[in-house]
Parts: C-alpha cells; sequence; structure tokens
C-alpha cells in the first residue's frame, strides 16, 4: 500500500504538536501545585476576588453552594428599610448583661436541622494572619500597587474626634445582612449547611449587636441599621447599602465612623472549609480581617481614601496589642465598597461560616473594646 508523504508529514506535525501542548500543561499544572504549597497566604487573598455583578470585589462567595444567592434581577426592589435604633440591646440569652470578657453567655438557643444520614465535610480550624508585609505585630497584604509606608501612615492622625455626648458617632451596617454561621463546634457540616438566614438573631446583625452593646458600655453612642440589603437579591446589595448609609448620615450628621460588618468563607466541600479563630480568656472567637481600599487614579470616585487607611491600621494594631491573632492580615487594595462615604469607613470579615455565632458574637465583642481603644489614642 502506498503511503501519502503529505498526509505522513501533516501526521507527525500533528502528532508533535498535540505532544508538546499536552507537555508544557502538565508542567503548568504541576507548577501551580508547587505554587500552592509554597504561598498559603497568596491563596488567601485570591479568597476575596469574586467579582461581584455590580462591579463591586468581595469575599469569594462562590465557594459556597450556589443555591446560598439568589442573583436574578429584581425591578422592583421593595426592600424593607426599618428605622435604625441606637445602641440597642439584646433581648436573647440575656447579651445585653455583658459586663467584662469573663462572664460572657454562651449562645445555646438554636440548633442547625440535617437529615439522618446525609453526607458531612470537614471544618479546618487554622489561623491566618502572617502573609503579607509585617510591620511590628501585624501583617499587611498591599494590593494596592503603592509602596506603603506603613509607619509614616501610622504616624498621621486620623480624621476623626469620637465624642461621648450621646450624639450618634459609629454607624454598623450589613451590605450582605443574611450571612450566618455554625451552630457548634463540631468539626465538620452537613451537606444541607446553608450559611444564609435572614432572622437576625443567627446572622451577621447579632455580631453588630454584640460591637454596639460594647460600645454603649464604653459611653460611646452608636446606630445599628440592620436593613436587609442582599435578600430577596443578592446583586445590587452595595447599592442598597449605600442608600442606608447616605440616609443615616442624614439624619445623624454626627456619624464619623461606618464599618459594614460581613463574614467571609474559604474552602469548599472537596478541600474542606476554613474556620479562623484565635483564643481570648479560653474562649475560642473568630479572626477578622479588616479591608480598606484605595483609588490612586481616581476613577473610582473614591477622594481621601487614605483617611481610612490610617484609620484601619490603628485598628489593626490595636486589635493586635490588646487581643494577639484576632486579626488576619488587613486588605489594602483598589476596592470601594462604600469606604467613600466618611473618612472612616471600612468593611470587616468576621470568622467564616463554619465559625460558630458563638465565636462571632464574641468577636463583636472584642471588636467593640479595639474600637474605644483606637478612639481613646486619636
Amino acid at each position: 500500500m502506498l503511503i501519502d508523504g503529505r498526509k505522513a508529514k501533516k501526521f507527525f506535525v500533528y502528532f508533535l504538536s498535540s505532544s508538546s501542548a499536552l507537555l508544557c500543561c502538565y508542567c503548568l499544572i504541576l507548577r501551580t501545585f508547587e505554587l500552592s504549597k509554597e504561598n498559603v497566604g497568596l491563596f488567601e487573598l485570591i479568597s476575596i476576588s469574586f467579582i461581584m455583578s455590580d462591579g463591586d470585589i468581595r469575599s469569594n462567595e462562590e465557594k459556597i453552594d450556589v443555591r446560598d444567592f439568589n442573583i436574578k434581577e429584581v425591578i422592583n426592589l421593595d426592600i424593607r428599610k426599618p428605622e435604625p435604633f441606637i445602641s440597642p440591646n439584646i433581648s436573647s440569652n440575656n447579651i445585653e448583661k455583658v459586663i467584662s470578657l469573663e462572664d460572657y453567655p454562651d449562645i445555646k438557643d438554636f440548633e442547625i436541622p440535617h437529615n439522618d444520614g446525609e453526607n458531612t465535610f470537614k471544618i479546618i480550624e487554622s489561623h491566618f494572619g502572617d502573609s503579607g508585609i509585617k510591620y511590628e505585630n501585624f501583617y499587611v497584604n498591599n494590593k494596592s500597587g503603592l509602596d506603603l509606608n506603613i509607619a509614616e501612615e501610622l504616624s498621621k492622625r486620623p480624621d476623626i474626634n469620637i465624642k461621648k455626648d450621646g450624639t450618634p458617632q459609629v454607624l454598623i451596617y450589613h451590605t450582605h445582612t443574611c450571612e450566618s454561621f455554625m451552630d457548634k463546634d463540631q468539626g465538620f457540616y452537613y451537606e444541607s449547611f446553608y450559611p444564609r438566614t435572614e432572622d437576625k438573631r443567627y446572622n451577621v446583625v447579632r455580631v453588630g449587636d454584640a460591637i454596639c452593646e460594647s460600645l454603649k458600655k464604653a459611653g460611646i453612642a452608636s446606630i445599628h441599621d440592620t436593613t436587609c440589603h442582599d435578600s430577596p437579591s443578592f446583586s445590587g446589595s452595595y447599592k442598597r447599602s449605600a442608600e442606608t448609609i447616605d440616609r443615616n448620615l442624614a439624619k445623624y450628621p454626627s456619624i464619623q465612623v461606618t464599618i459594614d460588618i460581613h463574614r467571609d468563607t474559604i474552602g469548599n466541600n472537596e478541600r474542606g472549609k476554613i474556620k479562623p479563630t484565635f483564643k481570648v480568656g479560653g474562649k475560642k472567637a473568630a479572626q477578622i480581617m479588616i479591608m480598606s481600599g484605595c483609588d490612586l487614579d481616581g476613577s473610582m470616585d473614591f477622594p481621601d481614601w487614605e483617611y481610612n487607611l490610617r484609620f484601619a491600621l490603628r485598628l489593626q494594631k490595636s486589635a493586635e496589642t490588646l487581643y494577639p491573632g484576632m486579626t488576619r492580615s488587613l486588605f489594602f487594595g483598589p476596592v470601594k465598597y462604600n469606604m467613600n462615604k466618611t473618612h472612616a469607613s471600612l468593611l470587616i470579615e468576621v470568622g467564616t461560616e463554619v465559625n460558630t455565632l458563638n465565636e462571632a458574637v464574641y468577636t463583636g465583642v472584642l471588636l467593640g473594646k479595639v474600637l474605644e481603644n483606637v478612639f481613646k489614642g486619636i
């Protein structure tokens, strides 16, 4: 049988090209795996790179089951907007009676249901905080492109002057109000675990309550606006929370600090989900990640972002001084997240969905004390 030389040549070239492409892919996968082992801090940062439909970059919510979100566009956003209230008392479990860290009450009034025999997935308890630039007792993950001089920024005074005259100084709110937590510290979660609820006793609102109670005991008046911004539609949450901030700033012009309290998510069912913790007084608490944005080229309409950074750095340093291990590396990068509203506006992640509500609320108590300490030093 005669062999067509041209066809044979084409086959040989095709074979070589395909083999080379496969070899390149194999090398790339191998190198990526090696990098993943060497750069845990980098991959922690990747967990906050989810691009939301309204142009905001936030923590990697795609690692939660897609059922967690209703991402359909809703034309008539009839979102319930209750009146905000000043330094609320928390009736459930008598948290309003907290006087010191020693008598902090555990929350035992709820249990997340599950089906018998359903699959479980592991929770990896870990501690973050040693990635990025180290300065004294804390770390900063600088993704801004700016040559950051931390010492110089810390030496500059934040543009706030907190008063104890009864007027609201701090606004606590939640762009993703439905974000919730685990019920038990058991090292695993069930397949049906659904870390979102509109019940404000069990989501991030409860953490905001604890922060405000802690500030109240320090004589600092605060507003806790519990408006739900992420249900029925998750898309557009930041636009709706911006309206909430504007409404509060108009009603309470004395507000100087606005803090958006979230909870993060790291990991998935295959690898396990990460639970970042630290201990104070023998009790577990959820680590926090402070986020401060910047706008180096002016494209985000975010002037004066430097003031937020100065406040964020002092908060990070104070947290690690009072409660070592409390913080993950401070994230500083080209994001806005409504931080353009005041000169002291931040986003703070409290734990992840596999931290318990107990741990997250305890962190809220501690965070209020950290804020008090920062305000005293300004």
